[in-house]
């Protein structure tokens, strides 16, 4: 079978939430460690060449991480709400695996010598919703992203996701 008629990937936006207190909830029936992550702030902005272009600030935000009983990865779901400079709300979120090894775990532990770590550790889905007709492509579109954590100099966190909008094929074969 030919390679042909794979979706492709757009580059579209750069999202970075800022990661604040940790509130751990526990070990659920199903045996993951669920912890509440607030991501209080940050940045949702689209690239170069992306439309509807836009650049917002996160005002709320929390990600309910659930680590996998083995610990070798732990299960994104964040939800969040960005404003434009216009004043227009972004409600967005994403469901995402994170592949678990010693330095993600040191940053998640919050241990005093963690550092940052690259690209290739999460992958996720994205969503984006908004009430103003300016945004209402991108509810109806389909986005997939992968992150990196940065640990700041002040032992602050931030992930930043890397966002595609997947574009489709339009062949026969």
């Amino acid at each position: 079978m030919a390679l042909i008629n794979f979706p492709s990937l757009k580059p579209a936006i750069v999202c970075k939430v800022n990661v604040g207190a940790a509130h751990p909830v526990g070990t659920r029936n199903s045996g993951a460690t669920l912890i509440h992550f607030e991501t209080p702030t940050g940045t949702l902005e689209t690239v170069e060449g992306f439309e509807p272009k836009f650049s917002a600030k996160v005002v709320f935000g929390a990600d309910w991480l659930a680590f996998d009983p083995d610990k070798k990865h732990a299960r994104i779901n964040l939800k969040a709400v960005a404003v434009t400079e216009e004043g227009i709300s972004i409600d967005f979120g994403y469901q995402g695996i994170i592949s678990l090894n010693d330095a993600v775990m040191s940053i998640f532990n919050m241990e005093p010598d963690s550092v940052s770590v690259p690209f290739g550790f999460s992958t996720g889905v994205h969503t984006f919703q908004s009430g103003h007709p300016t945004f209402s492509g991108l509810e109806n579109s389909t986005f997939a992203g992968n992150g990196r954590m940065l640990v700041h100099e002040d032992r602050s966190i931030t992930v930043e996701s890397r966002i595609s909008l997947v574009v489709p094929a339009t062949g026969m074969d």
